[in-house]
């Protein structure tokens, strides 16, 4: 890939600028404030776009920071390169509320889509994050971060697995997290969904508890009535049959005695009509003295006798009443308490039934571990499958570290002429070099040669992990190089196929690249 043209419709400071580049090495020259940064950061933001910030950090990002000075509303920018042996047109709007992109061929007006992938595949799989670990190198930023750290893994695996970097090993390993933080979530829901149900039948099968102990006081409540109902109505029974069987024996008696109550009705009869006798003739006398009592005490004798024989007789006919009516009552009393055994007995096996229902259920619950099983063997799975899979990525990135080692160690020797030529780096980016025998730390050099092993490594990465040669940028990234590290550096990169786009605010760069153009010419 090329940058053939910038168009900086309104981008920070510019307005409508023209900036063309060559395909080899060129030089952007100009003092502090002179916009190198802003054309930098446009790069960056035709290739992989711009993000405006959430909240405080949107106040100090790369959006507001190059916002137009004038016009902010109209905040736009194009871009003309080269990939493949075709050229393409990239234009972008970064405005907040119009934002767009689109990308044309020029050779054949073919449309393509930004949003659907397509530029991403022309920079050959190339991010914004890789861009700035390997070929973008801003100011005082030449050690890569951690990212291509991950990056050099997911090719490592990658390469040895397929042959090819297409596939994403770290993306891979965030998958398994995801889906066994997901597993895990759902196997938390599904406990605490079993035991909300095991607690809603237990409470269930505590009030069918409640209520079969209320049926069973009740039960035995009206048990107890009855059986002192049957106990008082055998004792009213007996004391009617010893009634009965008094005035039975009383009725023989006078049956034996023959007639005496008729006799007593008879006498009391004559008695008293003698006595009414006596009266009248007392009163047609004219004589109310002794014959007068006597009248009066022969009608009281009299229907006493009468009243005798006729009370008898009452108190056998109430005593058989009586009886009568216990023998009727009773037994409708006893019906109904019977009845009332009978309900609460089939009551109390329904609510037996379902409480041994409920208690089938609570355990069915408790004991379903299948659904547990399965999730807790899923969570075991993908926690395997990521253990061997960052097992295989070790191993592929110490079988791939020789690579790397060998790529930048190249790099490095060329640069620093052969002071230095093999480069150790771990899987953690931890660097030590080789010198007359011993492994010397990256950290124990002076910062000239630590700039220069960071772009070792840089480019080493970037010739490793890309196929397509996108342009190396550099904005002022060699102010720790004195002028023999600077020759040596320019040398190597005015050496490689890629394009070199340099930012600077000092000339020595540009009088470097000059004179290396100049002796190129001169050996052709």
């Amino acid at each position: 890939m090329q940058i053939l043209e910038l168009h900086l419709k309104n981008f920070g400071k510019f307005t409508d600028r023209h900036i063309y580049f060559t395909e080899h090495m060129q030089v952007i020259h100009g003092e502090n404030e002179y916009g190198k940064s802003t054309i930098y950061a446009f790069i960056k933001a035709m290739l992989f776009g711009m993000e405006r910030g959430r909240g405080r950090a949107a106040a100090k990002d790369a959006f507001s920071r190059y916002e137009p000075w004038e016009n902010p509303n109209y905040y736009a920018g194009a871009m003309r390169f080269c990939c493949g042996g075709r050229t393409f047109y990239l234009e972008r709007t970064f405005d907040r509320y119009a934002k767009k992109a689109s990308l044309v061929c020029e050779d054949d007006g073919e449309e393509l889509s930004v949003e659907a992938g397509d530029l991403e595949m022309l920079l050959g799989g190339i991010t914004a994050s890789s861009f700035e670990n390997t070929a973008a190198i801003g100011q005082l930023t030449a050690k890569p971060d951690q990212g291509l750290a991950a990056e050099l893994k997911n090719y490592a695996a990658n390469y040895y697995e397929t042959g090819s970097g297409d596939v994403n090993l770290q993306g891979a390993l965030d998958w398994l997290k995801d889906k066994k933080r997901r597993t895990e979530q759902a196997q938390k829901e599904h406990r605490e969904d079993c035991q909300k149900k095991v607690e809603k039948l237990r409470i269930q099968k505590r009030y069918v508890e409640m209520d079969e102990e209320h049926l069973q006081e009740k039960l035995t409540e009206t048990k107890e009535e009855l059986k002192s109902a049957k106990q008082k109505a055998e004792r009213v029974k007996k004391a009617q049959d010893a009634k009965f069987e008094t005035v039975a024996r009383q009725q023989e008696e006078r049956k034996e005695r023959g007639g005496f109550r008729r006799i007593c009705l008879v006498i009391g009869c004559i008695v008293t009509l003698f006595g009414v006798g006596g009266l009248i003739v007392s009163w047609f006398m004219e004589s109310f003295g002794l014959e007068m009592i006597w009248g009066v005490v022969l009608i009281l004798i009299g229907m006493g006798v009468a009243t005798a024989g006729l009370w008898r007789k009452t108190d056998l006919r109430s005593v058989q009443e009586e009886s009568d009516t216990k023998e009727v009552s009773e037994p409708v009393a006893f019906r109904e308490l019977h009845w009332e055994i009978a309900r609460l007995q089939e009551e109390g096996k329904e609510k037996s039934l379902l409480k041994r229902n409920l208690q089938e259920q609570i355990e069915e619950v408790e004991e379903d571990e299948e659904t547990d099983r399965k999730l807790q063997e899923k969570i075991q799975m993908l926690d395997l499958a990521g253990k061997k899979l960052r097992e295989a990525a070790e191993e592929m990135v110490h079988r791939s570290g020789e690579r790397m080692n060998r790529e930048a160690s190249e790099i490095l020797r060329s640069i620093t002429n052969g002071r230095y030529h093999h480069l150790l780096i771990d899987e953690h980016l931890d660097m030590a070099v080789l010198s007359e025998g011993r492994r010397i730390p990256v950290e124990r050099l002076s910062r000239g040669t630590m700039e220069q092993i960071y772009f070792s490594l840089r480019m080493g990465a970037l010739n490793l992990l890309y196929e397509e040669e996108v342009p190396v940028i550099l904005d002022d990234a060699f102010v720790y190089y004195d002028e023999k590290r600077l020759k040596s550096v320019l040398k190597w990169l005015s050496e490689q196929p890629r394009q070199v786009i340099m930012f600077s605010c000092q000339t020595r760069e540009k009088q470097l690249v000059d004179s290396l153009e100049r002796w190129k010419d001169e050996a052709l």
